[in-house]
């Protein structure tokens, strides 16, 4: 089957139609479905016991049938309405595991009414083989919330991205800003210091100079403070709380990165697998055969290669050259005279009493002499018909029996078609006779009638009551077969007397088998091809899962390694502000170093404004001889 449809309403019907016809299963792919006929009639078939799946788009057109099969208990696979992940956009529908539908033929009220749509139904396994691996890609990947084109070659364990740099710069900033709040030294109010005394005295070097050394002093002075101590105890608290903190975050990112890495690697193992599982089915396929599509495997090929080769050792062994002249022949050929001579006066009596025996008997009643009933086979019917009708009317009695003879043995005639052959040995044998001895009962009764001053009054269906028909139906019927047999064995027998013909025989017997050995091994080899391509795809799958597995583990070791990175920096980072906080250093150096940047930010910020730029250069410059002398 391999039909195209382009009519919006016999689409309809035949999607209908095939529908209420399934008996197994019914998958169905469908962008948009907003037509309750066939959404009523797919719940009448899961009502059946047939199994139904279906895979809709994330449209909002397909939610009113998607409530439907939900009620109906029926399996649907679709991402939520409006996810941009799920326009898929197929509209195919497979059936009975052999019938496909596919083409631009929504199943919507518009696409029967309106549009100029298509359908192609087939029942070609690979068309249906390839819908339905397409079907189980997309289920697949619905399921699992993948992207609706992903594929098993697409897919691959992406290496992970830490934001390496940018989490020790935030935890650096984090202690950073820790210690200024719990020192309550606000860096800003430095810069705004700056700018203003920038501002009043002009970008006055002597006065960066002296606030310069008022602002060493003045965190000299905070840093011998009696509430130092206290202070410390502060800081070295919140950085601490900061520090065990971002070590259970990072211990957390750590193992979410590790659960997505082994949740990729079993989807991606799962589809190999499944993968796998399919093709051995396909080998399976090709090695056993399919019995419900009735496609041959290795296995039968194989035996049908042994019958031939069985058959081709059984004709070389029985074809040989045999004796003509043997004591069986001497009596085929004696009985096959006497059938011969048999049938020829019985039929010659048929033709006799047919066309000749009632006008006799007429014509001697007519002169006034009642000849009486003949009998039903007359032995001088032959001599009668020469005697009275001539020689070629004779002739012609005599030979008529050769007529189902030469019908019954049209093989040995040369004939080859074998229907022809058979057809003619049953009207050879059983039809010509029925004929003749039907027209013996008719002309039997007519002579009867003639006797008695009647008309016959015998129906043509009423002669398989009389024992007349029975009587010539038989005593011609097992003669013609007998004879048959014995004219079939005669020729056999000198066929195999003649090494010439035994050995044509032999050979064209030969052949036939050879011709059947060629395409049977063309076949053979083109199954262990497609089973060594089956082979070679497994290894492949396979050499991919342990790939896979080298990977993940190699990926999980990066994993574990980079997170120990990050957890040694956050801890140097760690000691060295808790370090500087102990020693005070943190007052001294640190702090002091930010507050100096901060004012000095202020002050330069405002030059700009009052001087020109090769001016600004060189008061920076002034500027920063100062802080580092």
């Amino acid at each position: 089957m391999n039909e195209i449809l382009t009519n919006g309403t016999e689409i309809k019907q035949r999607i209908l139609s095939e529908i209420k016809k399934a008996q197994k299963s019914v998958y169905l792919a469908m962008a948009f479905f907003t037509d309750r006929d066939i959404a009523n009639e797919i719940i009448e078939a899961k009502k059946r016991n047939i199994t139904v799946d279906i895979i809709l788009s994330s449209n909002a057109q397909n939610e009113t049938v998607k409530l439907m099969f939900k009620e109906a208990y029926i399996s649907v696979h679709a991402f939520n309405t409006g996810d941009e992940r799920g326009m898929m956009h197929h509209k195919f529908c497979l059936i009975d595991e052999k019938i496909s539908i596919n083409g631009s033929y929504n199943y919507s009220y518009n696409a029967s009414n309106n549009n100029v749509e298509n359908i192609h139904v087939s029942d070609s396994l690979d068309v249906y083989r390839q819908l339905f691996t397409e079907f189980e890609r997309l289920k697949y990947n619905i399921d699992h919330e993948l992207d609706i084109n992903s594929s098993l070659q697409t897919q691959k364990i992406a290496p992970l991205e830490l934001p390496k740099v940018n989490m020790i710069d935030t935890f650096y900033q984090q202690l950073h800003n820790l210690v200024y709040s719990s020192a309550q030294i606000n860096a800003e109010e430095y810069k705004s210091k700056g700018y203003q005394a920038s501002k009043d005295r002009r970008g006055s070097i002597d006065i960066f100079k002296m606030e310069y050394e008022n602002i060493k002093e003045e965190i000299k002075a905070y840093a011998t403070d009696e509430n130092l101590s206290y202070k410390k105890t502060i800081i070295t608290s919140n950085i601490t709380n900061a520090f065990e903190s971002a070590k259970i975050n990072l211990e957390t990112d750590k193992q979410t990165q590790l659960n997505n890495l082994k949740e990729d690697n079993e989807i991606i193992k799962r589809q190999l697998n499944d993968k796998i599982s399919d093709i051995n089915r396909e080998k399976s396929l090709l090695e056993s055969g399919n019995q419900n599509s009735g496609e041959k495997g290795l296995l039968q090929i194989n035996r049908e290669i042994e019958k031939i080769q069985l058959e081709k050792k059984s004709i070389e062994q029985s074809l040989i050259v045999k004796k003509f002249w043997t004591a069986g022949t001497i009596l085929a050929l004696i009985g096959l005279c006497i059938f011969t001579f048999y049938l020829s006066i019985f039929f010659a009596s048929a033709v006799y009493k047919v066309f000749f025996e009632s006008n006799e008997i007429r014509n001697s009643l007519e002169a006034g002499i009642n000849p009486g009933l003949p009998q039903l086979v007359d032995a001088n019917a032959a001599i009668k018909i020469f005697r009275k009708q001539g020689s070629l009317f004779g002739i012609i009695a005599l030979l008529f029996f050769l007529i189902p003879l030469m019908l019954s043995n049209l093989k040995l005639l040369g004939s080859k078609n074998k229907f022809v052959n058979k057809l003619m040995f049953w009207v050879g044998l059983m039809v010509f006779d029925v004929v003749v001895s039907i027209m013996v009962a008719l002309n039997t009764s007519e002579i009867k009638s003639l006797l008695n001053g009647e008309n016959s009054q015998l129906q043509i269906w009423e002669v398989f009551g009389k024992g007349e028909f029975w009587l010539i139906f038989v005593f011609g019927m097992f003669p013609l077969i007998i004879t048959h047999y014995l004219i079939e064995n005669i020729v056999h027998t000198y066929s195999n007397s003649k090494r010439e013909l035994v050995d044509a025989e032999k050979n064209k017997s030969l052949q036939v088998l050879d011709e059947q050995m060629i395409e049977l091994n063309y076949e053979k080899e083109k199954i262990n091809n497609s089973i060594q391509e089956k082979e070679a795809l497994i290894k492949v799958n396979n050499e991919k899962i342990q790939k896979l597995e080298l990977d993940t583990n190699d990926e999980q070791r990066r994993i574990e390694s980079l997170f120990d990175v990050l957890q040694k920096q956050i801890k140097s980072i760690f000691d060295d502000f808790n370090s500087k906080i102990i020693s005070g250093k943190i007052f001294t150096d640190v702090i002091l170093d930010n507050v100096i940047s901060s004012y000095k930010l202020g002050f330069i910020e405002y030059l700009p404004e009052y001087y020109a730029t090769e001016e600004v250069a060189n008061r920076v410059k002034e500027i920063e001889q100062i802080i580092t002398t």
